[in-house]
């Protein structure tokens, strides 16, 4: 009987016969796992759109009290040709997607224009401001009108935010969802790899910061109301410790300053080696203008590529100068095309 299954053995081999059990390699990040369609544009009238500014500027201008600060930017939205052109969403697809990062399912959004032929188009990673759910993206998020202007745009909502997995970190393992959009645009392959550009606001800035400091690679970079001294903002802001700061940050309170620096473009400027644009509201009442002035002033010390725009009187979202910085940003984006 030993002998009967020796010779078997060997008849098997000598067959090609293999009974090895295939290894299956758990799928990257940047995976999409799930995707939806999206309506682009859910506010579908110039009155919903009017009536949505009033109710932001009214959260500008309670901003600016709690800040002790008047807010001399007047309401100012588009006109209804502005509103028409800037969100034809017959031109533009929206897809709501998950994807993986550090393992986790992490929400995001992709728009691209309809029509795109054959021919692959330079990339957006757009960054989000706010935290937790303020300020989440939504399909007709303003972001979606660089689709218009041949771009893809690309975003994440951050871990642990809008139904996605883990827990936020404002600024830790959490820029691992922004780095992982790269590798989630290649595998699109309707996306030109060698163009890649990055736009932050706000919270989205120091995003955009921070994936520059961990070398994600990009032609240039836009922010706008960005905070680039988060040590001094806790210092000023009291309320953005106990709100954000200590529930987000993990181990905030045995290293608070260490955690702030880190997060801080302020302090280590010389790892942003790409074309920046800056933008600022210069009545912002959420981040100071000086924030945007003092990195300046440190990267030209350094020799760095930016430029700096500061608009003066306007608000946190430059919303009286919205058309104007959204074509610097477009010309900029342009200029270091390749």
């Amino acid at each position: 009987m030993k002998n009967l299954r020796l010779l078997l053995t060997v008849a098997l081999l000598v067959g090609g016969i293999s009974f090895a059990v295939a290894q299956t390699s758990p799928p990257r990040d940047g995976t999409i796992v799930e995707q939806l369609p999206c309506a682009v544009n859910p506010i579908s009238t110039y009155e919903q759109y009017v009536e949505s500014s009033k109710r932001k500027y009214a959260e500008e201008l309670e901003a600016a009290k709690r800040a002790g600060q008047a807010l001399q930017t007047p309401l100012a939205y588009m006109s209804k040709e502005e509103f028409g052109r800037e969100n034809d969403a017959s031109k533009i697809e929206c897809r709501r997607i998950k994807y993986l990062s550090d393992g986790l399912k992490v929400v995001g959004f992709i728009w691209r224009p309809k029509d795109m032929g054959s021919k692959k188009l330079p990339l957006i990673i757009f960054n989000r401001g706010g935290n937790r759910e303020f300020a989440k993206l939504t399909p007709g998020h303003g972001i979606q009108q660089f689709a218009l202007e041949g771009f893809v745009v690309i975003a994440s909502q951050y871990r642990g935010n809008d139904g996605g997995e883990g827990l936020e970190e404002f600024g830790g393992a959490d820029v691992h969802d922004v780095l992982n959009l790269v590798p989630l645009a290649e595998s699109l392959g309707y996306v030109d790899m060698k163009n890649i550009f990055m736009l932050g606001w706000s919270r989205g800035g120091m995003m955009a910061f921070l994936a520059l400091k961990n070398n994600i690679a990009v032609n240039a970079v836009a922010v706008g109301g960005c905070p680039t001294n988060m040590v001094s903002e806790s210092k000023k802001r009291p309320g953005s410790v106990a709100n954000i700061f200590r529930p987000l940050i993990p181990g905030y309170d045995t290293h608070a300053e260490e955690s702030l620096r880190e997060r801080s473009s302020i302090f280590w400027s010389e790892r942003i080696n790409v074309p920046v644009l800056i933008m600022h509201g210069g009545a912002d009442p959420r981040v100071a203008p000086s924030e945007a002035l003092f990195l300046a002033q440190k990267l030209q010390e350094q020799g760095k590529t930016y430029e700096l725009v500061v608009y003066a009187g306007d608000d946190h979202a430059i919303s009286m100068n919205k058309t104007d910085s959204n074509r610097r940003i477009v010309e900029w984006f342009r200029k270091y095309m390749k």
